[in-house]
């Protein structure tokens, strides 16, 4: 399944869900977008610039605003139908978004303040986001097995930037790898570090590596972590911006779309998000102050129906 079906079907599970108390259920939303919940969310943020619940919530009381103007329902119920289960937390939500209480809301002249539902054909307009960061590579490799072998945590996208890159630098943990120089694997281009992603659970919870790979029967230093990974065709993307974070924030929705189009796509039952930090096109750059490039790692399979 492609973005824009992944994308257009996640939100007609939301719309469907709004006019009750349903809580949000990732594994529907994991099977609808065919990629882990708590990446899809990231990109969910990426177009609308709000989270998935924060979404539910303006769409709810964007709802809840029209049943109060055009009907005579009580106010009480219609709380209740958009899983409000008080009149005061209704009243809040309801105040804080529209900007007059539910009950001013019959007055004739009040507007209400409509959140529409979201589209993936808006997304250069929804969340007032562009995308500042273009595909400049993309090709496929077959990797053998390796590990990765470095510092691993339970992390989340908020939070990896300063539990993992910012405890591996304050620790030291590049100058380490002198130990396992030999064994580095020679196909990727010289590197400072990568990041390798996988293991996702829960909401935003997933194994976050960040280290080197090696050969097989390479050492693993005292108090490093190693894993192996499966051999396989392997996406190789290069993606530009003017500084990391633009990067980072369309990185997903870039390479899955660049997979896409060329007859591939992502192999979720092997999964892992990779970035790669090499010398040159990313460390060099940044030091002049000129746009950096960061490699992304996806396996991938061929896509029969492509």
């Amino acid at each position: 399944m492609d973005n824009f079906k992944a994308f257009e079907g996640v939100v007609e599970y939301l719309e469907n869900i709004i006019p009750s108390s349903d809580e949000v259920d990732y594994s529907v939303i994991s099977k609808i977008a065919c990629c882990p919940s708590p990446l899809f969310q990231r990109i969910f943020v990426y177009i609308t610039g709000i989270t998935i619940a924060e979404y539910l919530r303006r769409r709810r009381l964007t709802l809840a605003g029209y049943d109060i103007k055009n009907s005579s329902d009580k106010i009480i119920d219609i709380a209740m139908k958009y899983g409000f289960n008080s009149h005061a937390s209704f009243t809040r939500a309801f105040n804080q978004h529209h900007k007059v209480s539910p009950s001013g809301m019959r007055k004739v002249g009040v507007k209400l303040i409509e959140y529409p539902r979201a589209s993936f054909t808006n997304i250069r307009i929804v969340g007032g986001k562009r995308i500042m960061a273009e595909l400049k590579k993309i090709e496929y490799v077959e990797y053998g097995p390796r590990k990765i072998v470095g510092m691993m945590k339970m992390t989340s996208f908020q939070k990896a930037g300063e539990e993992c890159w910012g405890v591996a630098f304050n620790e030291n943990l590049f100058d380490r790898f002198s130990e396992i120089e030999k064994w580095i694997c020679k196909d990727i281009d010289d590197y400072i570090g990568l990041g390798h992603m996988s293991s996702f659970v829960g909401k935003d919870n997933f194994q976050y590596i960040i280290g080197k790979f090696v050969e097989l029967d390479a050492p693993v230093p005292e108090k490093m972590y190693a894993e192996n990974i499966s051999p396989g065709t392997v996406a190789k993307i290069w993606i530009e911006a003017d500084n990391l974070n633009d990067i980072i924030d369309f990185g997903y929705f870039i390479c899955s779309e660049a997979i896409e189009k060329t007859g591939y796509k992502i192999d979720h039952e092997n999964f892992y998000w990779c970035d790669i930090y090499t010398y040159d096109r990313y460390c060099t750059p940044l030091e002049k102050g000129q746009k950096v490039i960061l490699d992304y790692l996806l396996p991938v399979i061929k896509d029969k129906i492509g």
